[in-house]
């Protein structure tokens, strides 16, 4: 296929609408944060994020329940209803362990069609045997009461694909579980990676095994955040390999998400830290949308901005 590489107008990003898959809504004024939380943003509200909707042009929307709110989903079933007339679904944090059938089937008529699975409860952020345990509680809890939800898994160590790779064949996916992974599953472009894999990205750990798992249709990946696995702001070009090559391999699984309001890099941070208000990232939105438009074909775009989140969302 020809890559379209002409600039784009604001107005022309969205012809046929356009999906954001992954953002947040922040008040705790209205709704506390969690006393275990990993992280304090400050807020960022309903509003504010239909001021931006409006900007960028998109129609719908994945809201992406904030990890400092713990697994208490209250604040994301009122804000999924303040954003519905906008198109917006949720993704949910759930406590395995607790959750009933009832309170699943609650959550789905408020609109959630999804859960992420919250690594820093399991303290499994670098363990990857304390993810395989989290993966597999979370499968369990929603599988047979939940048909055709995703849970999106997010982590910090492409390696570990390889090991996670049978549990995903063999037990996530057969389970009826659509598994997807944020931020270009924290693959890196050049500009973020150590020299020996500067010169060829696809040498990077993980990188085979991420996609094969793509290709088999057995992982979505959203291109989102790029922030976290590049430095070259605001274009990010050095992102046009990755996101070339998760194409390549399988439009049918991409998708994208802003990450608004662009919450700080994933780590585990002491309970000093956690209370403290952490402020956002600066980013431009716009610059990145036109950058990642000029990569691809009208087809590849509308798979990834409007097709494949509705198949995986929308119903």
């Amino acid at each position: 296929m020809t890559i379209l590489s002409q600039p784009y107008t604001d107005a022309g990003l969205f012809p046929h609408g356009g999906w954001d898959v992954h953002h947040h809504i922040f008040e705790p004024a209205k709704f506390a944060y969690a006393p275990d939380r990993h992280l304090t943003p400050p807020p960022a509200t309903v509003q504010q994020f239909l001021d931006f909707k409006n900007k960028v042009g998109i129609t719908n929307s994945v809201l992406t329940h904030g990890l400092s709110y713990g697994s208490d989903c209250t604040s994301l079933k009122e804000f999924v209803h303040e954003l519905g007339e906008s198109g917006t679904k949720g993704i949910g944090v759930i406590d395995p362990d607790t959750i009933t059938a009832e309170e699943l089937q609650e959550m789905h008529n408020k609109g959630v069609r999804g859960i992420r699975v919250n690594l820093y409860k399991y303290q499994a952020m670098h363990d990857v045997e304390r993810q395989k345990q989290a993966l597999r509680e979370h499968t369990r809890a929603i599988a047979s009461h939940c048909p055709g939800w995703s849970m999106a898994f997010t982590h910090v160590h492409p390696e570990f694909w390889g090991e996670l790779t049978p549990m995903i064949q063999q037990e996530i996916v057969p389970g009826g579980v659509r598994l997807v992974t944020d931020h270009f599953a924290l693959l890196k472009a050049a500009s973020m990676l150590p020299g020996e894999y500067k010169g060829d990205i696809t040498r990077q750990p993980g990188f085979k095994e991420i996609m094969d798992l793509v290709r088999a249709g057995l992982l979505y990946v959203k291109i989102s955040a790029p922030y976290r696995v590049s430095s070259e702001a605001p274009h990010y070009t050095d992102l046009r390999p990755l996101v070339r090559a998760f194409l390549e391999v399988n439009p049918q699984q991409i998708l994208w998400g802003s990450d608004w309001p662009h919450t700080p890099h994933m780590k585990v941070r002491t309970r000093e830290e956690a209370l403290r208000e952490t402020p956002y990232l600066v980013m431009d939105d716009m610059e990145w949308l036109k950058s990642l438009r000029s990569w691809v074909t009208a087809e590849e775009w509308h798979a990834m901005m409007v097709a494949n989140p509705t198949r995986l969302y929308g119903w």
